[in-house]
């Protein structure tokens, strides 16, 4: 699979009242960890069962045995494998693009966040200088001597995709997510938690039902390139 590059000019944190709050105040990180998000049940909205797994072949002809006697066939199938070394936490977040943002005209411009995502708590923290945000957490993880990476969400077809996953690899029926996470590897299968501080000066908390009023304001447009 191709990896593509994607620019963000915000990043969004869907939970709770609680949670957000402690985000915002004190910058607390709380990260799950893989198995979580593989046994957690809630209808679909966060959890995959093959979360971060290592490999996706795709098998043709397949049958099932029992005693001898096949008791069932398909003509294709999807076999996922397990990466010895898959013990870390996830800390994800709601990536909004910057091609959504129309830079060349002078305007105010609607930004749409998928509704599905919407499920995922009653507030929202709009962190709007992602940069300044990664900033954050990776000086606190070096500081702590944690190995991290940080990346946008692939989304593969299951039904076609062959090859390699990662932490950094999803189903496509989870696209709506627009997701961009952080990976901790780690020794156990545990949550791990930091603090950053403060965030109050890089974000902006609002209730779920306003989401679909956020807008962006062009004041300077952009050139076009071939202008």
């Amino acid at each position: 699979m191709k990896k593509k590059t994607i620019d963000y000019f915000m990043f969004i944190k869907i939970s709770n009242d609680k949670f957000i709050d402690s985000l915002q105040q004190k910058g607390h990180i709380y990260c799950n960890s893989i198995k979580y998000f593989r046994t957690i049940e809630d209808n679909g909205i966060r959890g995959d069962k093959n979360e971060g797994k290592a490999y996706l072949k795709q098998v043709k002809d397949f049958e099932i045995s029992l005693e001898g006697k096949v008791i069932a066939k398909a003509e294709k199938a999807q076999i996922y494998f397990d990466h010895p070394e898959d013990i870390g936490n996830l800390f994800c977040l709601y990536g909004v693009q910057s091609s959504l943002v129309n830079l060349t005209k002078k305007s105010l411009q609607k930004i749409k966040i998928e509704n599905q995502s919407k499920k995922f708590g009653q507030s929202a923290l709009l962190i709007h200088n992602p940069e300044e945000f990664i900033n954050r957490i990776s000086k606190e993880l070096k500081r702590l001597s944690k190995e991290f990476n940080f990346s946008l969400v692939h989304y593969f077809d299951p039904e076609t995709y062959e090859g390699e996953l990662s932490p950094f690899y999803k189903s496509n029926k989870y696209e709506y997510q627009n997701e961009v996470r952080f990976w901790i590897p780690q020794n156990e299968e545990r949550t791990f938690e930091f603090y950053i501080g403060d965030i109050s000066d890089i974000s902006h908390k609002i209730p779920i039902g306003d989401l679909d009023k956020i807008e962006v304001e062009v004041i300077k447009p952009a050139h076009n390139s071939g202008s």
